[in-house]
């Protein structure tokens, strides 16, 4: 390998490890994943659902997901519209959607953003 190739190869490599960064720490997610409580099936704060990050109940919360262009609930009220069913692995899900609730759209989340689902 000659001395240029490396250098590009390097800078290749730095540049798509920038973009996988940025991927993550995007705001602009598919979803909304909003805490929910078990029994009460109503939105809480999402640090009752930090612990995981899947679909499916632990220690009696978890995670509801909230399409882009769909009314998410405010923390305290009942949750509709969404699914508990995680989005797919190609569609990107956050958290830290507004508390107030509110449309699903660009940007509103002060959380983690994911790719993964299931």
């Amino acid at each position: 390998m000659t001395r240029k190739s490396a250098a590009v190869t390097v800078g290749a490599v730095a540049l798509a490890s920038v973009g996988v960064y940025a991927a993550v720490q995007d705001d602009d997610h598919d979803y909304a994943g909003v805490c929910v409580e078990e029994t009460t099936q109503k939105r809480v704060a999402d640090d009752q659902c930090d612990d995981h990050r899947t679909g499916g109940f632990h220690g009696g919360h978890g995670w509801y997901f909230v399409a882009r262009g769909v009314a998410a609930p405010a923390v305290g009220s009942p949750v509709s519209g969404g699914s508990f069913t995680a989005p797919p692995r190609s569609q990107s899900w956050g958290t830290g959607f507004k508390a107030d609730g509110g449309v699903v759209t660009r940007g509103g989340f002060s959380g983690h953003g994911f790719s993964v689902g299931g």
